[in-house]
């Protein structure tokens, strides 16, 4: 929790709104759901009580984990730094209400509206750290897919990522800055905060590295085809992500939209696979980029599986997500 988030919030509400408001933290020990609750006393207006989350800034695929806090206890507010206007609407759309540093606010409760969203928030510049560029991300892809890749040496974990030897350590002092890493002892290290970690890396991948490996995207030669997908003749390099990768996985998602990792070409993928250009198309092909064994053919591992379906923000996917994550983790324990 960042306190000093919430306090800045509040600060920069107009006085008709913010200067008669309460708030109180909760801190870690005392086991609460939420960071802290926040009692709004607007002009000749009934008291509104919200619990409140706060975070530095949030993506689609937060929506549903804040509406099910909600539905677990009660009405929520979400204070940021820093809101996307997308992200706003989609708040909004889920009910749940919203702060953010500059004043802007939305808050309903009963026939009482505050909506005010006219100033412009500007990204505090900080030191961008290696851990989460798109080089960095293929690094710490390994240490959350299995934990024995933080005891490997500099050039195995180098050469597993494909990146160039020299970005390991930055890497590994970008994760140990922010406590995401801890020695045991003088030879073993280990991941710590790893639902935060993955909860980063999932924000990280949807922002610097899925833009670099997409190649575009396709559509089937027909309805049959489409209907038919399972028996496409892959070779062992490709591997099927997101929603067609939960529905082998689980035989429980119908895939709405495919994905599909291959170091095909466009002519490779014309002709092989019976495959169209179409920028519209319900199939987007991207790059692998991880060298690792796949634990089933054509299938991507399902980390990759979990970030693709979680990053989509759509509450179905997300549930088979969760449950595709939590059998990964139950297999490595």
């Amino acid at each position: 929790m960042n306190q000093a988030i919430l306090e800045k919030a509040l600060a920069n509400l107009p006085l008709e709104i913010g200067h008669k408001t309460e708030w109180e933290t909760y801190g870690p020990d005392y086991n609460y759901r939420v960071d802290a609750r926040v009692t709004f006393n607007p002009n000749k207006k009934k008291a509104i009580v919200r619990n409140a989350e706060i975070k530095k800034e949030i993506r689609k695929h937060h929506i549903p984990q804040l509406k099910e806090l909600q539905e677990k206890v009660g009405p929520l507010m979400l204070v940021a730094e820093r809101l996307y206007p997308n992200i706003k609407k989609l708040l909004n759309e889920a009910g749940i209400d919203w702060i953010d540093v500059v004043g802007n606010i939305h808050l309903e409760e009963g026939d009482t509206l505050i909506w005010i969203d006219r100033h412009t928030t500007t990204p505090i510049q900080q030191k961008k750290n290696r851990a989460f560029t798109k080089t960095g991300l293929r690094v710490v892809f390994l240490f959350l897919h299995d934990e024995i890749w933080l005891n490997k040496t500099y050039r195995e974990i180098a050469k597993a990522a494909d990146v160039a030897l020299g970005n390991i350590k930055h890497v590994l002092d970008g994760l140990k800055e922010h406590e995401y890493v801890y020695a045991k002892n003088e030879d073993v290290l280990k991941l710590k905060n790893r639902d935060k970690l993955l909860d980063q890396w999932i924000t990280a991948f949807g922002d610097e590295l899925k833009p670099r490996i997409q190649k575009g995207r396709y559509k089937f030669i027909n309805k049959e085809a489409e209907q038919n997908w399972k028996n496409l003749p892959l070779d062992k390099q490709d591997q099927w992500g997101g929603e067609p990768a939960a529905d082998l996985l689980t035989n429980d998602l119908k895939p709405v939209e495919y994905i599909l990792y291959t170091k095909k070409n466009r002519a490779e993928l014309m002709k092989e696979l019976k495959l169209i250009p179409d920028e519209n198309g319900k199939i987007e092909i991207r790059e692998p980029y991880w060298t690792v064994e796949n634990e089933l053919p054509n299938i991507a591992p399902r980390l990759l599986v979990y970030t693709d379906l979680m990053i989509t923000g759509d509450p179905r996917n997300i549930k088979i997500a969760e449950e595709i994550y939590a059998e990964a983790t139950t297999d490595k324990a």
